[in-house]
């Protein structure tokens, strides 16, 4: 089981947590975004994972979510990171 960083930020409050359980990870990434937080998920592979994409990280046999690309940010189920406004 891969660790899972679940990054969030408001206003001027941000957190990040670390989970092992994709399954409590998506559930706190998904409550933290309905209360108004911007919210990504970081896997183990450094593919980051937005509200969108979330249902791929509890899929049993999932694809792989990189490419070749050295940082592992361009993955089919992840977009690059942008600083919040």
């Amino acid at each position: 089981m891969a660790a899972l960083v679940v990054h969030a930020w408001k206003d001027s409050e941000s957190q990040r947590t670390l989970y092992i359980n994709p399954v409590v990870a998506v559930a706190r990434a998904r409550g933290l975004s309905a209360a108004g937080w911007h919210v990504h998920v970081v896997d183990a592979n450094g593919c980051i994972f937005y509200p969108e994409k979330f249902d791929h990280l509890l899929k049993f046999d999932p694809e792989p979510a990189t490419n070749s690309d050295a940082h592992h940010r361009d993955g089919p189920f992840a977009r690059r990171w942008s600083t919040p406004a």
